[in-house]
């Protein structure tokens, strides 16, 4: 069972043929083929594997080459096609569509659009996106974000489908937190990304049993965290996004490309951070990073972390006058139950699930798949 479309690109230009195919495997699109000319299509839409998904570059000769093609969206119903040209012709543009074409892309290529076809074609054949990406960036080493993003991920698994994904490459602790040896890691995902089906990614995502949550580990040696590459995480991130509900990332503070994309393509950035000078100053960067990214406010959330009610460094609305922000949760400080549960392998909402710090991690979960997140008491 493969979870990714898989198409064909017809295109006389050997130049566009190589972009076209850069995008579409970014966007978690398999090719199974790349031709000049559509000769080879009629053979290929009636083997058992056919690709979903055909897109035809009519240029130059837009009409003759439509004429070619035009026979094939009847031929094959369960199939779609593109169709793309520089020529913005009404006429073009109605014979196409009533061969059966299902989307004409005018060129050049408005990627959101494009992007947006496609994902409409994506869910025809049931693979719609779905999962909503949460990415837990800490503030400082210590702040305990991937204590959050474990505990946040193990509880959104209790309920539906869940991923979490170890984008610390080099320190990442999220298998240890869970007591578990994946056979692969994510740099293994990278080398197999342009074709991944259901069994690759079973074999990679080790399943936390008493959760049920699907694990992605950070590489196990330092030097194949080299292997993971901003085209992978972005084919990957796709691809999860199809078979999941949630995917959880925990992260670390970092606008390389890798990190960049994690940003851009997460419905939440939640920004674990303690009330302290150190903390707030990084979190007032870093929220000032994504802004210039282009990152729009209700796409940020701050969590605190270790809260407690009397001894913190720096007042709440201090950091809030200083983010632009308020403050969307604080997590109780609980030490005791939060290191045990680290040395144990377990998430503490598991191991202590009626502490009050498992209570408001859970509640925290909640909100974070909520289309709104109140602000914590």
């Amino acid at each position: 069972m493969f979870v990714q479309l898989n198409a064909v690109i017809i295109d006389s230009d050997d130049t566009n043929r190589q972009e076209l195919a850069h995008f579409l495997t970014g966007f978690g699109v398999n090719l199974v083929g790349q031709y000049a000319t559509p000769e080879p299509l009629a053979a290929l839409l009636g083997r058992a594997d056919a690709p979903q998904l055909v897109i035809v570059n009519l240029d130059p000769n837009s009409q003759e080459n439509l004429k070619k093609v035009g026979h094939l969206p009847r031929q094959f119903p369960n199939i779609s096609f593109f169709a793309m040209s520089q020529v913005i012709d009404a006429n073009l543009l109605m014979d196409a569509m009533h061969l059966g074409v299902k989307e004409f892309i005018p060129l050049p290529i408005s990627e959101d659009k494009f992007a947006a076809a496609i994902e409409r074609v994506a869910q025809t054949y049931g693979m719609g996106k779905k999962a909503r990406v949460i990415h837990v960036i800490p503030t400082m080493g210590g702040c305990g974000s991937t204590t959050v993003a474990c505990n946040v991920a193990a509880s959104l698994a209790q309920e539906s489908k869940t991923a979490l994904i170890d984008l610390d490459l080099m320190r990442g602790g999220v298998a240890g937190s869970f007591d578990c040896r994946p056979r692969y890691t994510i740099a293994d995902i990278m080398a197999s990304a342009e074709k991944v089906d259901k069994q690759l990614l079973d074999n990679a995502l080790a399943i936390h049993r008493s959760s049920n949550l699907a694990i992605l580990a950070r590489p196990e040696l330092p030097e194949d965290t080299q292997r993971v590459n901003q085209p992978g995480l972005h084919r990957l991130l796709n691809i999860l996004g199809r078979m999941f509900d949630n995917v959880v990332i925990d992260s670390m503070m970092s606008i390389d490309p890798i990190y960049t994309t994690a940003i851009q393509a997460s419905d939440l950035n939640v920004i674990v951070m303690q009330l302290n000078v150190p903390s707030a100053k990084n979190a007032e960067r870093f929220v000032g990073a994504m802004r210039r990214m282009g990152i729009e406010a209700n796409k940020i959330r701050i969590v605190v972390n270790r809260f407690v009610k009397k001894g913190w460094d720096i007042e709440p609305s201090e950091v809030e006058r200083a983010l632009g922000l308020k403050i969307s949760w604080m997590v109780p400080n609980d030490f005791k139950n939060a290191i045990a549960a680290i040395n144990f392998g377990e998430p503490v909402v598991l191991r202590a699930p009626k502490s009050e710090m498992s209570v408001s991690l859970k509640g925290l979960a909640q909100a974070l798949n909520s289309k709104t997140l109140a602000q914590a008491a």
